[in-house]
């Protein structure tokens, strides 16, 4: 799906989000092919919670902040509850038992996919179609900023 350059940073972050999911299903499955991921359960709640900790927190809070303000009410609703939704679920499979552990991440997993493909195929078009191409730099930039400073500073935290 073709995306403007100023929403290509949101956008290379959901093809992480999209492999993520992908890989939390096939490991969920115990399917020989899941891309890297781990096949047990801890494994699989460490590499949820890795890319909540290194990609999700700062994305959703910078999507909202910086796109909410161009979407419709009803989007910006959604947006927010989705993400809160997906915040919940791993705060839950934080604490849960195995079988609770298996449902709230194959629900993570499941979400995850669904709101990206949401955001990429209704939200940005819309982005891209109503807003001027100023404030479509103007976001640009400012998606650049937040993003690229928090993977710099994750990256620095690693290190560490």
């Amino acid at each position: 799906m073709r995306r403007s350059r100023q929403l290509k940073p949101l956008s290379s972050e959901h093809h992480q989000a999209m492999l993520v999911a992908f890989q939390l299903k096939m490991g969920l499955a115990g399917h020989p092919e899941s891309a890297g991921a781990p096949k047990d359960l801890p494994g699989l709640l460490a590499l949820a919670r890795r890319f909540d900790e290194q990609v999700f927190r700062t994305h959703s809070r910078t999507e909202e902040d910086v796109l909410g303000r161009h979407l419709t009410g009803a989007d910006l609703h959604r947006l927010g509850s989705e993400h809160a939704e997906l915040t919940r679920l791993l705060e839950s499979a934080r604490t849960a038992r195995p079988q609770e552990l298996r449902a709230a991440l194959t629900a993570f997993a499941e979400l995850l996919e669904r709101h990206v493909r949401w955001e990429e195929r209704e939200v940005f078009p819309y982005a891209e179609d109503h807003v001027d191409e100023a404030t479509l730099a103007t976001i640009g930039g400012e998606l650049e900023l937040r993003l690229v400073l928090a993977r710099t500073e994750a990256r620095g935290a690693q290190r560490r």
